[in-house]
């Protein structure tokens, strides 16, 4: 069982992705119109604009249920200009048989690699999939030790309201909890959710523990990585509105090339 299957049911309310992503992506794919692959494709966010904006695309992702829910988003869509083909696989040991013009990997999707072996591995996968002259783009968290402090020590595992969200066609809401714990040492984030479904009057209806584990890397971690897995650096970027990466961004963005 995938860790994100659990998930499935709540995350298109939960996780929104960050501020331009989708436009970022989308935008590459748009303008190429090539064969294209998202990496970690999950409910469809980005791969069905990508589909609509006339893209030819194959969504990859380990977990079915959140595919079942990309499909059900797909068919209310209805035909698109391009194409959405699904699979259910894993990015760390996946074999398509043929090569693409444009692989994204967006949302940090890259940091459920959670040792060098997986990164590695991954890395290798999508080398063995993008064609010549093709482009590779993918995101990853700029951990900064400000930002891991609070959840150290006392603070680890604290559950702490992360949002308030209405469901809809009803009076319910969903409140969701987060207690993050980090490893310094393995660079890993180890989260337990706690999803709450409640009536207007407050009362809980039902309730879901879910978790989520990811590991961060350095700029230069990432760097020296995706040099050796045989990417050429085409650019790093701090936002999705493509300004240079300093020591205050927060986002990793990678746009590699094959060399």
């Amino acid at each position: 069982m995938a860790e994100y299957d659990a998930w499935a049911e709540y995350y298109d309310l939960i996780h929104q992705g960050l501020p331009g992503e989708a436009e970022f992506y989308v935008g590459q794919a748009a303008r190429l119109r090539g064969k294209t692959l998202e990496i970690g494709c999950g409910t469809g966010r980005i791969a069905i604009p990508m589909a609509m904006s006339g893209a030819h695309v194959i969504g990859l992702d380990v977990s079915k249920p959140m595919l079942d829910v990309c499909v059900e988003k797909l068919e209310m869509v209805g035909p698109v200009p391009g194409s959405l083909r699904l699979l259910v696989a894993d990015m760390r040991a996946f074999h398509l048989e043929q090569q693409f013009d444009y692989i994204a990997m967006p949302y940090r999707t890259f940091m459920h690699c959670l040792t060098q072996e997986e990164q590695w591995d991954c890395l290798a996968c999508v080398r063995e999939h993008l064609a010549d002259g093709g482009v590779f783009m993918l995101n990853v968290w700029a951990a900064r030790p400000s930002q891991i402090a609070p959840y150290l020590g006392a603070g680890a595992g604290v559950q702490r309201l992360a949002g308030r969200y209405p469901l809809p066609d009803s009076d319910l809401q969903l409140l969701h909890f987060c207690g993050p714990r980090y490893n310094e040492f393995t660079q890993q984030l180890a989260e337990d959710h706690v999803v709450h479904i409640v009536d207007g009057q407050g009362v809980v209806k039902s309730s879901q523990h879910l978790t989520l584990t990811r590991a961060w890397l350095t700029m230069r971690e990432m760097d020296n990585l995706v040099r050796a897995c045989g990417f050429r650096v085409a650019a790093l970027f701090g936002d999705f509105e493509c300004a240079p990466f300093t020591e205050y961004s927060t986002e990793m963005i990678w746009v590699l090339e094959t060399r």
